[in-house]
């Protein structure tokens, strides 16, 4: 780290002290003198630096650096990402309501939301949005998207449309509106007991949807629900408490949280009762994606015995975020207490404190969790094994974990996975590898490339599928020109095809394209229920799995 961005690091103490003492009701009494040096620092640096020095680009910077410096969830918000972040979380925006992917610095227009601005002037699925306001959009990245055609309800915006079927370009101008958002991205029933919601983040609107969800499944006489968090990457404590009560009875306890500071910070979160759906079978998926309120909710079911938890082992955050607003529109998301699960589980991954400590963190969470990684003897927990998974029954081992509590050791591989954090599943699944080849066309985006191309060829036997997603899950099988589309995407991105690659993941590689297809064609719900009911191992996993033992 710099020595200026050091000094800037510091510079702002005094302000943020004061600030964090108005908010928290912490005292004030002997800071100033602390801080003195930091002020005399920021009026040097204004006076006898080199260049012209904007005060609040060095505030931003310090408190940004003094975030860092604290723990990898605690951070600073520009105007912007407050501004953007809080209408994620309260569930609507303003915009021209399509939901878009950037294929290959190509801006794809998956679907127009139903009853949207966009769907209104018949901007459709497959559509490429070639400019923005008279500005190509080659190259665009998402959040260049976001803040190109989201705006004030009731402005416009100017698109200039590629159709590739009728190879036509089209001009639209579309009026933006109110687009509310979902935090359930799919809810359908598996087979005529399982029940299956895909709960994507934790919104204002969650609970709500949730409810919705549920007893549109419990009209359908559902028997079993699955509640996929894999992804989730959390949100509002309060909306994963409100859904966990949908499924325990009065009395018990969720998650409860603790502070430095105790007073509001430490809370207790227990359920009511009369709910909607206390008795019926429940399993949970999660995977390293799903962090914070997922774990809440997880957790919270697995240790009031309410739910079998299949998947990976969780994230591993168990901090709670605070939002501090600053008079500018940005602000502090700080971190103020951590929660612990019903039995006492404190499931924060170990860390480490600065900007090295940070990436270190995000990097573990993608690559240390494997079981033969974090646990002895593995294959003594072995409950299945075919050419797809090795699933692990774990559900011994949170209890195994409590009781090292307050002990300086237990273990090599078992120090690790108690640092590891997060939610273990009671039943782990460890899926297959993948072949070099197929890992490379997937990094590529060959996928997306080959559904394109697929899709924007009128001789395609896909044509014959777009109107009905059960149609196209059930019949539509392997292009007959597969493998030559296959070879021809591997020689304009340059890549070697491997032919003995190509047939040991034929299948696998089909599977993926047409989890592409089926995006594009029927959006994110599409692929989601194309994906639980023809592909995923995990869920089918799931739908086995005996609830009654753990």
């Amino acid at each position: 780290m710099s020595r200026i961005l050091t000094i800037v690091m510091m510079l702002v103490v005094l302000a943020f002290g004061f600030f964090l003492g108005t908010r928290l009701n912490g005292s004030r009494e002997g800071r100033f003198d602390d801080q003195k040096k930091i002020l005399e620092a920021y009026s040097l640096m204004k006076e006898f630096y080199v260049d012209d020095v904007n005060g609040d680009s060095l505030s931003g910077a310090g408190i940004q650096g003094m975030a860092e410096y604290l723990d990898p969830h605690t951070v600073y918000l520009e105007p912007e990402k407050v501004s953007y972040s809080q209408a994620e979380f309260d569930g609507n925006f303003d915009g021209i309501g399509v939901e878009f992917d950037v294929v290959n610095d190509s801006l794809l227009v998956v679907t127009s939301l139903s009853g949207g601005p966009s769907a209104a002037v018949g901007i459709a699925p497959g559509d490429r949005i070639i400019s923005i306001d008279s500005v190509s959009s080659v190259g665009i990245t998402q959040q260049e998207v976001l803040r190109k055609l989201r705006g004030k309800q009731g402005t416009t915006v100017r698109l200039k449309i590629f159709r590739p079927l009728s190879g036509k370009i089209l001009d639209f101008t579309v009026t933006r509106g109110k687009i509310s958002t979902s935090s359930i991205d799919a809810a359908f029933m598996l087979d005529h007991r399982t029940g299956y919601i895909r709960l994507s983040r934790f919104i204002a609107t969650t609970a709500t949807e949730f409810r919705r969800s549920l007893a549109l499944l419990k009209q359908q006489r559902m028997a079993r629900l699955v509640i996929d968090l894999r992804g989730n990457p959390g949100g509002f404590l309060e909306q994963a408490v409100e859904v966990a009560d949908e499924f325990l009875t009065k009395g018990q306890l969720i998650v409860y949280t603790k502070s430095r500071r105790g007073g509001t910070e430490n809370e207790r979160y227990i359920a009511k009762s009369g709910d909607g759906y206390e008795h019926g079978e429940v399993i949970v998926l999660i995977d390293k994606g799903s962090a914070s309120a997922s774990e809440i909710l997880a957790g919270a079911l697995q240790d009031n015995k309410r739910a079998v938890v299949v998947g990976e082992l969780s994230f591993g955050k168990g901090l709670v975020q605070r939002q501090l607003p600053f008079s500018d529109g940005s602000a502090l998301r700080l971190t103020v207490s951590r929660y612990y699960t019903p039995s006492g589980r404190q499931i924060q991954r170990v860390y480490r404190k600065g900007v090295a400590g940070r990436e270190h963190y995000y990097k573990d969470a993608m690559t240390n969790i494997l079981p033969q990684k974090l646990f002895t003897n593995f294959d003594s927990l072995l409950y299945l094994r075919n050419s797809e998974v090795s699933v692990y029954k774990t559900s011994s081992l949170p209890v195994l974990l409590m009781s090292l509590k307050g002990k300086t050791k237990g273990g090599e591989k078992l120090e690790a996975l108690k640092d590891a954090g997060g939610i273990i599943p009671d039943f782990w699944v460890n899926g297959r590898t993948y072949s070099d080849f197929y890992q490379e066309l997937y990094r590529s985006g060959s996928f997306d490339d080959i559904a394109r191309k697929l899709l924007d060829d009128p001789r395609s036997l896909v044509q014959a599928y777009k109107s009905s997603i059960d149609h196209f899950i059930a019949d539509y099988s392997e292009d007959r020109r597969f493998e030559a589309l296959v070879m021809k995407t591997c020689k304009v991105k340059k890549m070697v095809f491997d032919r003995a690659d190509f047939i040991r993941d034929r299948t696998y590689i089909a599977q993926a394209v047409k989890l592409r297809i089926a995006h594009q064609l029927f959006g994110a719900e599409g692929q989601i229920k194309f994906f639980v009911r023809s592909v995923d191992p995990v869920v089918r996993i799931a739908e086995k799995v005996p609830v009654s033992q753990r």
